[in-house]
């Protein structure tokens, strides 16, 4: 008895099972450079104490006392306690405008990435005014604790608009967990390195999503102006004693850095308030 043809062809192959979808190109070349930057992470953690007193560089990089002492209305540093208010208008103004009406839902991935940065920026305020109010070791850590939620939240948030959705999940709990590790670090290693490591590695990432088409569901967020306006507060805080002198203690750096950083939260709620219109559930997609 002859056998069917049929018996001698291979089984077909069974379907990805979810979650287990093959990684497209760019998600490949995205977890070559997670994988190098969780290195230089490593390596800072291990070595980065010693590395920095080799150099003989101070053990704590964002250095204080900073330019502007004055105090008024009985707070201690008034103006840079005082100039972390742009980041608490930031956080409620965008809560508020996830709440409005929208036409079409707002992918899962990016509306969880926006609250974890929302939230963020109203952290980075309270735990950045704390820190200024009282400069020390042990408040500049609160400091940096608030950053690193609202450092999960944007990264997120650009890949969610311009990679996809599972990778914008894993970017959020990996970056919250080095940030929140990294904030530590200078008090109970005497290690600045890793939070170093942290804010220039997620400015690279930003860079690199920023250059990416979005996505058919991205929510149109301009992370070019993101970027452009974090660098641009940076270099304010580097100058923070320069531009105190050349305004004739008017206003320091560091001052205006909380103030243009917050403002880095502005093309994500212009995109939000622009998608704005009839609907406010988030999508299940």
């Amino acid at each position: 008895m002859s056998l069917s043809p049929l018996t001698h062809m291979p089984p077909a192959p069974e379907p990805p099972k979810a979650g287990c979808m093959p990684l497209t190109p760019t998600e490949r070349r995205l977890c070559l450079g997670g994988w190098l930057a969780l290195t230089a992470w490593l390596a800072a953690v291990l070595w980065g104490a010693q590395a920095l007193a080799a150099l003989g560089w101070p053990p704590e990089l964002h250095g204080h006392p900073f330019a502007d002492t004055r105090s008024g209305w009985g707070i201690p540093h008034v103006w840079d306690v005082l100039s972390n208010l742009p980041f608490l208008l930031a956080g409620v103004w965008g809560w508020w405008s996830l709440k409005r009406p929208r036409p079409q839902p707002i992918h899962t991935a990016t509306w969880r990435a926006l609250q974890v940065f929302f939230l963020g920026l109203v952290l980075t305020s309270m735990g950045s005014a704390f820190y200024h109010w009282a400069p020390d070791a042990h408040s500049l850590v609160v400091d940096r604790l608030g950053m690193a939620v609202a450092f999960a939240g944007v990264l997120g948030l650009a890949m969610a608009e311009r990679v996809g959705a599972q990778t914008a999940r894993n970017t959020v709990m990996a970056v919250l967990l080095l940030a929140v590790l990294s904030a530590v670090m200078p008090l109970t290693h005497g290690n600045p390195l890793p939070w170093l490591v942290v804010q220039l590695g997620g400015m690279g990432l930003l860079a690199w999503t920023a250059v990416r088409r979005p996505l058919p569901t991205a929510l149109g967020v301009s992370l070019a102006s993101v970027l452009a306006m974090y660098a641009l507060a940076k270099c304010l805080e580097m100058g923070d004693a320069a531009i105190y002198d050349l305004t004739a203690g008017g206003v320091a750096g560091h001052s205006l850095k909380h103030v243009l950083a917050a403002m880095a939260a502005l093309p994500v709620i212009r995109a939000l308030r622009q998608n704005a219109h009839t609907a406010n559930r988030p999508s299940a997609r």
